[in-house]
């Protein structure tokens, strides 16, 4: 995504982007017992680890034109389930924490790695290339997933939740498919990228037409302007986290599975994920399932704007919420605790309310 901002501003100067501010939750609330970052290392830490490799089982799934789609289950023993979708970038490595956290508060996890990244099958021609043809095959692809689960059979409630382009990806599923979900919770979703103030649809003209005429010339999808293959990332000058323990077992984990890692993504990818966004935004008034929505105060990946916009237009659940963390980086599930703990606390407060059936929708 920073690559993307940097490139769009070799066209354009760079315009100033206005946040809103919205009402702030406590900072720091650790009742449901969470994950401390005083209990991490480099690597997570034993408990965590212990926990994955007892539980998590992995498998594989036949996506959009018989690409492989890898996934995760942690089953143990609950009546009620999450579904975790993932961001751009990301493998399931990166949740251990969050998966051993929700289970202790009585859960299911079934986690996938989209189409394209982390352990399923890559798409740009090379592993490192992020690309997708349609942003439909990401939700084609998570419709089959939620269906080879049979989650109502299973389990007495079942939720989604979502980071970043996961988000994108859950709103439209969400949009387009019956479900078995009772509330979804979005983290830092991907509504609107930070494109350094060009507006969409130049931005899209851009990487539309720059994607076409890549492929006049090569059989590869052309890079984001400057974007290149994998690169290993430290902490300083992140602009994902100030977690320093969170970022290092997140992303160490790139390096012990290199076959996870992948570069920036294509200008088809964009240009997809641009639209993609804006459907949601649109249309975010036929989701009739109670949504929370937690945004990350200092996220400069993701803008404010596009889940304001988002977040006003659902008008069919009275019981959707919206929540700001002042000081929060992207990557609210990898921050400090005093993000990370106030984000969660909110989420599992807002999940024991539906299980209570104190959350409401109405056509």
């Amino acid at each position: 995504m920073k690559m993307l901002k940097i490139s769009i501003l070799l066209f354009f100067s760079c315009l100033t982007l206005s946040a809103v501010t919205i009402a702030a939750a406590n900072m720091l609330n650790n009742s449901f017992q969470l994950s401390s970052e005083k209990q991490l290392d480099e690597n997570f830490n034993s408990a965590i680890n212990s926990f994955w490799e007892k539980n998590a089982q992995t498998s594989y799934f036949s996506g959009v034109d018989n690409k492989d789609v890898h996934t995760v289950s942690i089953k143990t023993g609950n009546n009620k389930a999450i579904v975790i979708s993932q961001g751009r970038n990301e493998s399931i490595l990166k949740y251990k924490e969050l998966a051993y956290d929700l289970s202790s508060q009585g859960y299911d996890l079934y986690l996938i790695d989209h189409r394209g990244q982390g352990f399923s099958e890559r798409l740009g021609g090379d592993k490192h290339r992020g690309h997708i043809e349609q942003f439909q095959d990401y939700i084609v692809d998570f419709d089959n997933y939620i269906l080879s689960l049979d989650l109502p059979k299973e389990y007495q409630h079942s939720y989604l939740l979502s980071h970043s382009m996961g988000g994108t990806i859950s709103a439209l599923y969400l949009l387009q498919y019956q479900h078995p979900f009772q509330a979804a919770v979005f983290f830092s979703p991907m509504f609107s990228i930070d494109l350094g103030g060009i507006p969409e649809s130049i931005a899209k003209i851009i990487t539309y037409s720059s994607a076409e005429i890549c492929s006049w010339f090569s059989d590869l999808p052309c890079y984001i302007f400057g974007g290149s293959a994998y690169q290993q990332k430290s902490f300083i000058d992140n602009d994902l986290t100030s977690s320093e323990s969170r970022f290092n077992s997140a992303f160490n984990t790139f390096e012990q599975y290199p076959e996870t890692q992948l570069g920036s993504p294509t200008m088809r990818w964009v240009a997809e994920s641009i639209n993609a966004a804006q459907q949601a935004r649109k249309n975010a008034a036929k989701i009739i399932v109670p949504v929370l929505v937690i945004q990350a105060g200092d996220d400069s990946v993701v803008t404010a704007e596009g889940q304001n916009e988002f977040y006003e237009n659902i008008t069919e659940c009275a019981s959707t919420q919206f929540i700001n963390i002042p000081g929060a980086k992207h990557e609210i599930l990898l921050e400090a605790d005093q993000y990370r703990a106030s984000a969660l606390h909110q989420a599992l407060q807002f999940l024991n309310k539906s299980q209570q059936g104190k959350l409401t929708c109405t056509r």
